[in-house]
């Protein structure tokens, strides 16, 4: 899908937050970061996809990385300072509240359309639940006319037996309703008509009791004989369809049916004779186009095709394993989705002290000198025998907040923070000087006061 303009615009704030963040001095970084904080909450808030948005924090960070290569005006540790705090702080955790309050919205846009989507089943169930009592009360009428149709006629005559398997096909057709009016009028009660319960043979025995005839030559086994097979169920329900549309429009002619189930994907074609043109296609029948939909939902093809003298269906459907049909609970993917929501910004923190751990940790094994190291040291040692106190390179000059005695008249010197462990933040500091390689100063400095 097309990253609309808005969407750009709004991963180049993002990009660009994180490129110039850990490249900002103290003065810029005050500006730029709660510029940044906005506009990476409105980056996630409007961007829809979460990948987009982690390559462009990505792609930012790397091209400071980059820069810090060629550039002298920001320190190393500035940068790793920056990028730890500030990119985590201020572009990181905005852009993903974007992306929560974008994910909340969502719910509740979904939880509306879902309660709509609820209420439309629930109005079509009960116009359905009325159209099934009309059709009950209907087809009891005609099994009452048939009745009376029965007792007109001779017990010996042809027409009679005919008269009886219309009264049975009634009869089963008033129970069948009243087992979908008894689901209707219960929402927890399971159907009874189960397709899953019926093989194919079963099928075709019960259309060939009632006058059809149905030729029917299978490959392998029958899946709809095995329970719980919705690969049996779906064939059924092609079956159930493709013969009532032949009773319907080529009652006397032979249907041939033929079942390959050796082959993935299995096959199921139904075909018959038509007398003259085939029957128009209505604009309110639904059973092709439902079965066209169940088949696509699991993978498979539906395929039609008319002619003046024939008419055939086309099934196909690759072989899956049975479940338990059970819908999702509802909510359980918005529970994960929220504690995604606060695991990220957790996990984001989290990330954040341990960084700026290993940073202090960094730099207490550079330039930090332990007081009782320092205490090892006395004037006239060589830098060997130094060397064996102090493991830290120290820095070329002190700290801003350290009020510096007079230095001496000639020799080098470096400066060392005067650490205890990791942990200590003091700001007091240690200068040793040496002249010809030799110690010729010693001194603890202090903060101005």
């Amino acid at each position: 899908m097309a990253i609309q303009w808005k969407q750009v615009l709004l991963l180049i704030v993002l990009a660009l937050s994180a490129y110039l963040l850990p490249l900002s001095t103290s003065g810029a970084w005050l500006f730029l970061a709660p510029l940044a904080a906005v506009g990476s909450f409105f980056a996630g808030r409007r961007v829809d996809s979460v990948v987009h948005g982690i390559i462009a924090l990505a792609a930012g960070a790397l091209a400071a990385g980059i820069t810090l290569i060629f550039s002298t005006d920001v320190s190393v540790l500035t940068f790793a300072l920056n990028l730890s705090t500030g990119v985590v702080l201020f572009v990181l955790l905005p852009w993903w509240a974007g992306r929560a309050r974008r994910n909340a919205l969502s719910f509740r846009a979904q939880e509306r359309h879902h309660a709509a989507v609820q209420a439309g089943l629930r109005e079509r169930a009960r116009i359905a639940e009325a159209m099934h009592d009309q059709l009950g009360h209907d087809m009891a009428l005609l099994a009452l006319s048939t009745g009376g149709l029965q007792m007109a006629l001779d017990r010996e005559s042809e027409a009679y037996q005919f008269a009886v398997r219309i009264r049975a096909q009634a009869d089963q057709a008033v129970e069948h309703l009243h087992e979908i009016i008894e689901v209707l009028h219960d929402p927890n009660q399971n159907a009874s008509l189960s397709p899953q319960e019926h093989s194919l043979e079963r099928l075709i025995a019960q259309a060939r009791s009632r006058g059809m005839q149905i030729n029917y030559q299978v490959t392998g086994s029958d899946p709809a004989a095995q329970p719980g097979s919705l690969t049996g169920a779906v064939l059924h329900q092609v079956l159930q369809e493709a013969l009532t549309n032949a009773a319907k429009y080529a009652p006397h002619h032979l249907v041939d049916v033929e079942l390959d189930s050796s082959a993935d994907p299995m096959t199921l074609r139904i075909s018959n004779p038509l007398d003259g043109s085939p029957p128009p296609a209505r604009s309110g029948a639904t059973g092709l186009r439902t079965l066209r939909a169940a088949l696509a939902l699991r993978g498979g093809s539906l395929r039609v095709n008319r002619s003046d003298d024939s008419f055939e269906v086309v099934a196909t459907l690759g072989r899956f394993q049975p479940d338990s049909g059970l819908p999702p609970e509802p909510g359980s993917g918005k529970a994960s989705s929220r504690w995604l929501l606060v695991l990220v910004p957790v996990l984001a923190v989290a990330a954040m002290v341990l960084g700026l751990y290993f940073l202090q940790l960094a730099t207490f094994r550079a330039t930090a000198l332990s007081p009782a190291d320092f205490q090892q040291l006395t004037m006239g040692m060589t830098r060997e025998e130094v060397a064996e106190h102090v493991q830290a390179k120290g820095l070329d000059q002190p700290l801003p907040v350290i009020d510096e005695s007079r230095l001496p008249a000639s020799g080098q010197c470096r400066y060392y923070a005067a650490r205890t462990g990791v942990l200590d933040l003091g700001s007091e500091m240690f200068r040793l000087c040496f002249s010809d390689d030799v110690l010729i100063s010693a001194d603890h400095l202090y903060p101005a006061p």
